[in-house]
């Protein structure tokens, strides 16, 4: 029974998602990649429609209607209704960038898609058992994420939160409080949902939404770097190399913590965001402001995160010379806005009084040890730099991801070296988890890079 209930709210969960997509996506993305369209819808329609589900808890408490699963279901119905009377996108072109990449793959590229396939199909389900058996034991959940959600999940609607002081104030009467009231509520909902959808509070399921998180991730990062022109065997052992990553798979595991679904959504923005940089197709930039500003629903940084894709897209509306005059144009704006703002002003979640803004030095170590020297990425970090170091030699192709990927490293830098949140870097505690936001994104930033000189190569 709870598997039957759990099928249907993974249903009510994706299928509005789905079907929308389904629309617009063009009919053929790639003729000699006929899975990668499928495998792209499949990973946006699991990470937007649980966003989207997570919208339509609000709008349901809104209205002062319970969560259960008769209630988002109809929600859903009447959104699947919508898609379906949408007119379906054109066929689309086979793009340039993939035909290129396409040729036949020879044994040793079959056995290399066998072996991954194999090896992420026991992945998958050595962290389900972990996510369907062990209990909440994250730091986040056990203090913000899994507490609130209980609440939502036993009142059936969404409550207000507030500070510890004004909760006193009030007496407790008709609010709520944790250490975090002024978080986003999405890593809370979905716990919620997966609840509401099994009828009682179960210590171990309400995290299958992480699972569904590794999976969209990977979905996505394959589907993407097919279109960006990386051939079968290059992109399934990329993908790989990804949803292996040690940090990764801990964020599943131990589930809990909301950034592995910000590293999926700003994933997911990033890819979309360079393939349309190629192609210019609009569905592909509607998936990157989409899931770009959907960042800002999980986690306060997600409003940094969405702002940083602001360079790429400059640069390729406007070209790269006039781009990079209007860029450090913002750049100056940006400085002088912080030194001019009142140092009270909160802007996602933090004011300039709270995060004391000075050079913090002993942030270096920590940083070094945690990219390059501890097993928390594998290689990833050095693949990375490599990449940024090949973009304007032989891949500037890649100049508007490179844009976005050096912008959202320069707001981390400064996050660990010029703001108080450098504490989180000399005890290890925020460090990686802030990373694991960016490296899924990283990941796809070196493939599409590497893809782009192999595409090079081919064509001599």
């Amino acid at each position: 029974m709870i598997t039957a209930q759990l099928l249907a709210a993974l249903v009510i969960t994706v299928a509005p998602a789905g079907l929308w997509l389904h629309r617009m996506l063009p009919g053929q993305l790639s003729p000699q990649a006929p899975s990668a369209r499928w495998l792209l819808l499949g990973g946006y329609s699991i990470l937007l429609g649980m966003l989207l589900t997570s919208l339509l808890m609000r709008l349901l408490s809104l209205l002062g209607i319970p969560f259960s699963l008769y209630s988002l279901a109809g929600a859903a119905l009447i959104l699947c209704v919508a898609a379906w009377l949408l007119p379906p996108a054109a066929r689309g072109q086979q793009s340039a960038a993939t035909a290129a990449a396409e040729v036949e793959p020879g044994r040793w590229q079959r056995y290399v898609v066998v072996l991954c396939l194999a090896l992420l199909a026991l992945r998958l389900l050595s962290l389900g058992l972990e996510v369907s058996t062990r209990p909440v034991t994250s730091w986040d959940a056990k203090q913000h994420w899994a507490k609130q959600a209980r609440v939502f999940f036993e009142l059936r609607s969404v409550v207000p939160y507030v500070s510890l002081q004004e909760w006193l104030q009030l007496g407790g009467q008709g609010v709520y409080t944790n250490m975090h009231p002024d978080y986003p509520i999405t890593t809370p909902l979905l716990q919620a949902w997966t609840a509401v959808a099994i009828g009682h509070w179960h210590a171990s399921l309400v995290n299958l939404p992480w699972l569904l998180t590794w999976l969209a991730t990977g979905m996505v990062f394959y589907g993407q770097a097919r279109l960006a022109g990386a051939g079968t065997a290059l992109a399934i052992g990329a993908t790989y190399m990804l949803l292996s990553m040690p940090y990764l798979n801990i964020h599943v595991a131990l589930a809990g913590y909301a950034d592995l679904l910000l590293g999926c959504c700003y994933l997911a923005a990033v890819a979309a965001l360079y393939n349309w940089s190629v192609s210019r197709e609009h569905w592909q930039l509607l998936l990157a402001l989409s899931c770009g500003a959907a960042c800002i629903l999980i986690k306060n940084e997600g409003f940094y995160w969405a702002l940083s894709l602001l360079p790429g897209i400059l640069l390729v509306l406007i070209g790269f010379r006039k781009g990079v005059i209007w860029l450090a144009a913002l750049a100056l704006l940006v400085v002088a806005t912080i030194w001019l703002i009142p140092e009270d002003m909160v802007i996602a979640g933090h004011s300039l009084a709270s995060i004391d803004i000075r050079y913090r030095p002993q942030s270096w170590l920590p940083l070094y040890l945690s990219f390059l020297v501890h097993d928390n990425w594998h290689f990833l970090a050095y693949l990375a730099l490599a990449a940024l170091a090949a973009v304007p030699f032989c891949a500037r192709q890649a100049l508007p991801l490179a844009a976005v990927m050096v912008s959202a490293l320069l707001l981390y830098m400064t996050l660990y070296l010029f703001t108080s949140n450098a504490v989180g870097a000399e005890h290890f505690t925020s460090l990686n988890r802030v990373a694991l936001q960016l490296m899924p994104a990283a990941g796809f930033f070196t493939l599409a890079v590497f893809a782009t000189l192999v595409q090079r190569d081919l064509r001599k």
